[in-house]
């Protein structure tokens, strides 16, 4: 099979063009991360913080670390200072305590 110059350099510029357009496609594919916060991101590195957890129960809207902020996707972290996501986790968690614990109210006891 002999190929033209023409179909060469054709095939060579489609090549090019779809390699220019993966990162920009990929990245639209995901969307962005709404619940991220740039100037937190070495802090939420060295807590290995991530988007999800295996465990719900260890998420981060069950941290007492946590708030959630009304009618948005992401809530807020104490510890971080940024928005996480309600689903996340990281090395900080710990398990939202009770309202009686929290205000120190011992009268049932």
């Amino acid at each position: 099979m002999v190929l033209a110059r023409r179909s060469v350099v054709r095939l060579g510029l489609h090549v090019v063009t779809a390699c220019a357009l993966v990162p920009i496609l990929t990245v639209e594919a995901k969307g962005p991360d709404a619940c991220t916060d740039s100037a937190s991101e070495s802090l939420r590195n060295s807590l290995h913080y991530r988007n999800s957890v295996a465990d719900p129960k260890q998420a981060c809207s069950h941290c007492e670390f946590y708030v959630q902020e009304d009618n948005k996707q992401c809530g807020q972290c104490m510890i971080m200072g940024g928005p996480v996501d309600p689903t996340g986790h990281c090395d900080s968690w710990v398990v939202k305590a009770h309202p009686k614990e929290r205000s120190g109210d011992d009268r049932g006891s």
